[in-house]
């Protein structure tokens, strides 16, 4: 019964520990789906183990107020979550370091935001605590800007939390677009395009204007990728119209360049959202038929 019981608690860590937090109904499938005909596995058995490892102070258990804390975002006010007692414990010292965020130090400021980093698969941060990241977006100071988007596009993109004051966040990413409209040297190079891909997430018109823009002012618009996303499509598509109009008038000024980037563009974005076959793995499929 021992090793049994220690069998479950390493599972049940290895879990935790690649997840971060998991929902109490999901954990019992998963565990329940792995060790099908297994005794020991019914759905009873598993959150009495589950408790037991709560009292013996191994995972935590969070429910109401401590999941809107931890950053997760639920609409079932019962739902309850399992992570491990040390992210707790990360999640403290989290907290604790977030100030110096706010801090007229950067070089303060450069270290939590590399901590937040070094620790993202253990604690999450939540919505205010984004508001607060992105309020620091207007500082002079390029490379801590870089840093900052890296993290918020990460939360936004792979972990799906939101700042809490939306409108302020896009107001922030239109400024910053505003202050670096053209696409930066090598060691900045994604600024740029987490702005872009940022602000197409939320539809924002900035896209569109900034697209335009980019087709009159930019040279090798034959290596811009910016706008070839799942971020990007919508807004774009969504303004179709100006756009042909936009094409239009460049090929008529015969403005060539500019005007085939318009049209590959929207064509791009068309492929994101399932309106129009890849050329690509076309050729692909027709070399295979050959």
């Amino acid at each position: 019964m021992y090793e049994k019981g220690l069998d479950f608690d390493t599972e049940v860590i290895g879990i935790l520990s690649k997840k971060g937090f998991v929902r109490r109904t999901q954990l019992i499938q998963i565990l329940k789906n792995k060790h099908r005909g297994d005794s020991g596995y019914s759905e009873k058995s598993i959150n009495r183990k589950l408790d037991s490892m709560v009292r013996r102070g191994i995972v935590s258990k969070l429910k109401g107020d401590a999941l809107k804390k931890a950053g997760i975002n639920i609409e079932d006010g019962r739902a309850s979550y399992f992570t491990l007692k040390k992210s707790d414990d990360i999640r403290r010292h989290i907290d604790s370091i977030i100030d110096n965020i706010s801090s007229d130090n950067t070089i303060k400021q450069k270290m939590a935001l590399k901590e937040l980093e070094r620790y993202e698969k253990h604690c999450l941060l939540n919505p205010s605590q984004l508001d607060i990241l992105i309020s620091l977006l207007g500082t002079e100071d390029i490379d801590l800007i870089g840093n900052i988007l890296r993290i918020v596009y990460t939360y936004i993109d792979k972990k799906d939390i939101e700042p809490y004051n939306k409108a302020e966040a896009i107001k922030m990413l239109r400024t910053v677009l505003n202050r670096y409209p053209k696409p930066l040297p090598h060691n900045h190079k994604n600024l740029r395009t987490h702005l872009i891909f940022l602000l197409g997430h939320y539809h924002d018109y900035a896209i569109v204007e900034r697209l335009k823009k980019d087709a009159e002012e930019l040279d090798n618009l034959q290596e811009m990728h910016d706008y070839d996303s799942n971020y990007t499509a919508n807004v774009i598509e969504e303004h179709r119209g100006e756009l042909y109009e936009f094409e239009e008038k460049l090929r008529l000024e015969g403005q060539e360049e500019p005007a085939q980037f318009i049209g590959q563009v929207r064509v791009q974005a068309m492929i994101h959202l399932g309106m129009h076959d890849d050329p690509f793995k076309q050729n692909i499929a027709d070399v295979r038929d050959f």
